[in-house]
């Protein structure tokens, strides 16, 4: 594993090495480079330290663990030595949360689901892959799968369920989202080209409701009945209306090729406008750094602060 850092010496990129064999003609494997995140370099850091000098498998089996069948030269553990390091990880885990009050514990399977396997774990990354922005494509080239299409049945998104589900909590966070924003009257604080559109979505959406919700089959059941098209995001509240999205014309938006700065369905909240500055001063900070940025990143950046900058003015200058 290799990590790059900028000029300060911060990390910022982790980069694991290895032979892949899913999708290759030969048996020997071909040589791949994948990124990976902060966590999975970190879990990498500790597997290189569990093993003893000299070793160039990182899920090699480890010496004081039992792992190999009898008279086997395979130097890999095999699945059920794998299965019983999971459940005698998850007893630890169990047992030093009762120690010591801690709430942490992993959850026992439901009823027939069997041990914890790595089959489990696979599917469950996949799945929260997928629920990223742009995660599809993204878990398509991770898990080195040819076709887009074979990454989402992968992640869950056919008879398992998942896709369904998936969607379900998505919609109930964002009845929540927007119950609070009702009945706090942050809807009132909205600019933006579909500041007024979404006032009035929200102000039927919160007269459905009737009453102050907590109950998040309640709120499911509202948003399946009467979802007002209203997805919170860091930087933009996206209005969603087909005929004017930018972004992919489906059921929905696609916050992942958002462009706010230039969408009509797009509206502010005080917490965007705020995201909004907060990238301006990581912008001044990139231009006034030393040494200086290339000049094509320099010129895309200030091009940006300045629209950014625009559509911050132009808010200000709106009627309350």
């Amino acid at each position: 594993m290799t990590t790059e850092r900028d000029s300060g010496g911060t990390a910022y990129r982790w980069k694991i090495t290895g032979l892949a064999f899913k999708g290759e003609t030969t048996t020997r494997g071909v040589g791949a480079t994948w990124v990976a995140g902060h966590p999975a370099a970190r879990a990498v850091t500790v597997l290189e330290r569990l093993q003893p000098p000299g070793q160039s498998l990182l899920f090699a089996r480890l010496p004081y663990r039992e792992g190999t069948r009898p008279g086997s030269s395979a130097a890999v553990l095999t699945t059920a030595a794998t299965q019983q390091a999971l459940a005698d990880f998850t007893a630890w885990v169990a047992a030093y949360c009762a120690r010591t009050g801690h709430t942490g514990i992993i959850p026992a399977p439901g009823p027939g689901a069997g041990p914890l396997t790595t089959r489990q774990f696979r599917r469950t990354l996949a799945w929260h892959i997928a629920r990223r922005p742009g995660g599809v494509i993204a878990g398509a080239l991770q898990y080195r799968n040819h076709a887009i299409q074979m990454f989402e049945s992968y992640a869950g998104t056919s008879a398992s369920g998942f896709r369904a589900e998936v969607e379900a909590e998505q919609a109930i966070a964002r009845g929540e989202h927007l119950l609070s924003m009702t009945d706090q009257h942050q809807h009132h604080d909205l600019t933006g080209p579909a500041a007024a559109e979404a006032t009035a979505r929200l102000a039927t959406f919160s007269g459905f409701a009737g009453q102050v919700t907590t109950d998040p089959r309640r709120i499911g059941r509202l948003m399946a009945s009467h979802d007002p098209a209203i997805y919170p995001g860091e930087y933009v509240t996206c209005i969603y209306s087909h005929p004017r999205a930018l972004c992919s014309h489906g059921d929905g938006p696609d916050l992942g090729t958002c462009q706010p700065l230039r969408c009509r369905n797009a509206a502010f909240t005080p917490a965007n406008r705020d995201a909004l500055r907060t990238e301006l001063a990581r912008i001044d900070a990139s231009l006034a750094r030393a040494p200086a940025l290339p000049p094509y990143l320099q010129h895309t950046l200030s091009a940006r602060r300045q629209a950014i900058t625009a559509l911050l003015d132009g808010q200000e200058d709106e009627p309350a």
